[in-house]
């Protein structure tokens, strides 16, 4: 296995963002107030206006409208508001200099929003939106911490990618000697965010090999439908990448929302697939533009 140490001696891990950190020692106290939690969100519009989001979302079913913090603190909770606000707030670390970043961001945002309609109309597994929703936004941070560190040696991996139709983690194992799975597990480690969202960002690539852990597999399986939707799409990419190779032992297939290991995973069928991207096309552009802003 590799060691954190190989993994420091090339890269930086940044610190957690000031907004994240305040909120996740606020929601860890017991004896903090809802107040005190709704000023500290309030700072950060673009965690404000995502918690709104998510509670006024279809995936809940709510028959009115989450228009408060405090409402949507009431109906999502404390810990989905803690991982929210973690994950919203990581947008900091993909540093907007160039279009590098921006295309990194934008397949942030895009994993997350195809992950929360797959879990909607998944069948298989006991997991919630808003869990899918976080690690869809969170599974490829380490790409986001290993450009902030290497952009140099990064923009290689990324015409790689490109030019060879690699993965990225295939590609980052060439040119790093580790991957962003590896890195991204090792940057929540020392967050100390909790053991699953490690997990999940540190094993999206490889659902075959966790079936033993049944939580983190079941949010790998619908992470690995989001990337194909995502890159399919091209969201995330220059353009549209129907035979890119991001299913989780590393081949392509001709069509990637077509792969029936995965969809047959999920219990979702053409139909469901359908509804999924059309309403992923609405949704991202929607969406997009207040996480930018």
């Amino acid at each position: 296995m590799l060691s954190e140490e190989a993994i420091l001696k090339d890269l930086s891990l940044p610190a957690m963002p000031h907004v994240a950190a305040r909120i996740l020692q606020m929601v860890n106290n017991p004896n903090v107030r809802v107040e005190e939690l709704q000023e500290a969100m309030i700072s950060d519009q673009a965690i404000t206006s995502k918690i709104l989001m998510i509670a006024n979302s279809a995936y809940f079913g709510l028959r009115r409208t989450i228009d408060t913090l405090s409402d949507a603190i009431f109906v999502l909770g404390f810990e989905a508001v803690k991982k929210i606000a973690v994950a919203v707030s990581t947008k900091e670390i993909y540093n907007f200099h160039g279009i590098i970043e921006q295309k990194l961001w934008e397949h942030a945002i895009g994993a997350s929003i195809a992950a929360g309609l797959i879990a909607s109309r998944q069948r298989a597994y006991e997991i919630s939106a808003e869990e899918c929703i976080v690690a869809g936004l969170l599974h490829d941070i380490g790409k986001a911490v290993m450009n902030q560190s290497q952009p140099e040696r990064y923009a290689m991996v990324v015409e790689t990618v490109y030019g060879e139709h690699q993965p990225f983690y295939r590609a980052e194992l060439d040119l790093f000697g580790f991957t962003h799975q590896e890195v991204g597990a090792l940057l929540f480690k020392k967050w100390k965010l909790p053991e699953e969202l490690a997990l999940v960002t540190g094993n999206h690539h490889r659902r075959h090999e966790i079936v033993k852990m049944p939580a983190v597999h079941a949010l790998c399986t619908v992470i690995e439908l989001a990337n194909l939707i995502c890159s399919r799409l091209g969201v995330g990419y220059r353009g549209p990448m129907p035979d890119a190779p991001e299913n989780g032992n590393g081949e392509g297939s001709v069509d990637p929302l077509r792969d029936e290991s995965v969809m047959e995973a999920l219990g979702i069928g053409l139909e469901d697939l359908e509804e999924i991207v059309g309403e992923f096309k609405e949704r991202y552009i929607a969406e997009k533009l207040s996480f930018i802003d």
